[in-house]
């Protein structure tokens, strides 16, 4: 198998307004996972980038790395932990609340050049075939203002500060997914999307257990560790709420997609 994984993580930013923290903690506790405890991937089949390395160029260079050469029975994985906003449609006939989401490489600065569109991954995302496990694990979220309040010790908020756009984490993979190859058909991903909240909440940067990462992250891996070689995601989904709420994590988990009711990267 050419199983592939790819990790992105931010923490530092050009503008020190909209750092963080735990992102790059996120996925190197996800390789720990994946490479050692699950032992589904080795190390040279996982790309790590991070923070200044972390341009649009660069994540779309090895996002088509992670696709390419995929086939049947392949397990691919791409984890995004960072900053998400929203802009306005470049096409308003075909969204319903003229807005586009997008994820904010480290280069972003509001310009086209420098976002990735949910558009722009469908397309990308596309071009997986059927029978490849592929799933996307997005840590990031929507707020419905500008500020960067704390609301606990160590804590704060995944969505990225500028002076035009309303923030929003990546769309559901329902929504991202459907994608016209030749202009009149439409193909539906294979695969799902692990998202750390809804679309009307806030994603904690948080300081859990002496080190600061993504609550989503942090508890999505110590479900994985219990539970995950016999529990379907959208189970186990659930467990990871749960430990939020009873933390006292305001936000709610999802997954989406075609194998939701399937297990984590399935040996």
């Amino acid at each position: 198998m050419q199983n592939k994984a790819l990790l992105v993580g931010i923490n530092q930013y050009p503008d020190p307004r909209n750092s963080l923290r735990g992102c790059v903690n996120d996925i190197i506790d996800m390789r720990e996972y994946i490479c050692h405890s699950k032992k589904m991937f080795k190390n040279d089949q996982v790309r790590f980038i991070t923070d200044k390395e972390a341009t649009k160029i660069e994540i779309i260079q090895q996002i088509k790395w992670l696709l390419e050469g995929a086939t049947l029975g392949d397990q691919i994985l791409f984890h995004f932990s960072g900053h998400g906003a929203q802009v306005r449609s470049k096409n308003s006939t075909t969204e319903k609340d003229v807005l586009d989401e997008i994820i904010c490489p480290y280069d972003y600065n509001g310009q086209e050049a420098t976002m990735i569109r949910d558009k722009e991954f469908a397309s990308l995302f596309s071009r997986i075939p059927k029978g490849v496990n592929f799933t996307w694990i997005s840590d990031s979220c929507h707020a419905e203002d500008l500020s960067r309040a704390q609301i606990a010790s160590g804590q704060q908020y995944r969505f990225y500060l500028h002076h035009h756009d309303l923030p929003l984490r990546p769309r559901l993979i329902e929504e991202v997914a459907p994608l016209s190859r030749s202009g009149s058909n439409q193909t539906t991903l294979e695969g799902v999307l692990l998202s750390a909240c809804q679309s009307h909440q806030l994603s904690a940067d948080a300081y859990i257990e002496n080190r600061f990462n993504g609550a989503f992250t942090h508890y999505l891996l110590k479900n994985l560790r219990k539970f995950g070689e016999n529990t379907p995601l959208r189970l186990l989904i659930k467990k990871v709420q749960k430990d939020l709420s009873q933390n006292g994590y305001d936000q709610d988990p999802s997954v989406e997609g075609l194998l939701a009711d399937k297990l984590f990267l399935p040996s």
